[in-house]
């Protein structure tokens, strides 16, 4: 897929085996880091918005088809241009030849990601609980103060991802300790898992195990790596290999 070039993967550890479990695909056109203004223009200009949502849903599927079975992608999605969802799904079936066939193969590995910052219309929750029945739906940026809490009460999720601003500095802070422990047993209790964003250090890392944080991410393992070493990463014998205190090589 040409427009490839466009993405990276940062990968995600589960925290209890070290282990690579699955990656974030994040756009980075021609290989650059996301500056302000490409964000703006991202969050702005519907085209782009849409184009790179498609995307990373087919190259997310596409890559899912050639890795090992137990290994997910997360996709982010921002609901804010989705509309019913139903002009989306014609544009990823024209890419795609057999789009319901291949949705199915990768299943609950595909993970979709909720980016938008405001409450969301009736059509685009009925939209992304459609996608639900297929994949999985997972909380970004929660203590952003951002977090669509509303959509929280009307969403399926299975994943709540602790924004990287909760995890910095929180080795020092008893407030935010509070709050994470707070968070991770309330997840539990109703079966959803918790990933932290944004672990740089192995006692910010040790910290999130011990309150029983579920999954990693952060440049203590990675920044966002080429398509290519994250295939070779999720590989069984690669992935085995993988663990604490060895940092991933990052291109």
């Amino acid at each position: 897929m040409e427009y490839s070039k466009n993405f990276k993967i940062q990968p995600i550890v589960d925290i209890k085996s070290n282990r690579v479990c699955g990656g974030e695909m994040l756009y980075r056109p021609n290989g650059r880091n996301l500056s302000p203004e490409i964000l703006e223009e991202l969050d702005n200009d519907p085209f782009l918005n849409l184009e790179v949502t498609k995307n990373s849903f087919l190259l997310a599927m596409s890559i899912l088809t050639r890795i090992q079975s137990d290994v997910w992608i997360s996709i982010n999605i921002s609901p804010k241009y989705m509309g019913d969802g139903k002009g989306f799904m014609r544009a990823l079936s024209k890419e795609s030849e057999d789009l319901d066939r291949l949705r199915r193969q990768v299943g609950k590995r595909l993970k979709i990601e909720l980016t938008e910052k405001c409450v969301m219309e009736p059509q685009q929750l009925e939209f992304l609980q459609y996608l639900n029945t297929i994949h999985e739906i997972a909380i970004d940026d929660f203590g952003s103060g951002i977090a669509p809490l509303k959509n929280m009460v009307e969403l399926p999720f299975s994943k709540v991802k602790v924004d990287m601003d909760i995890i910095k500095g929180i080795d020092y802070s008893e407030a935010k300790q509070r709050f994470l422990k707070w968070l991770v047993a309330g997840c539990h209790s109703i079966d959803v898992s918790v990933c932290a964003e944004g672990i740089e250090t192995a006692s910010q890392l040790m910290l999130c195990k011990r309150v029983g944080v579920d999954e990693g991410q952060g440049w203590l393992w990675s920044k966002a790596i080429e398509i290519r070493d994250f295939e070779v990463m999720a590989s069984p014998m690669e992935t085995a290999a993988i663990s604490l205190g060895q940092v991933i090589e990052t291109t």
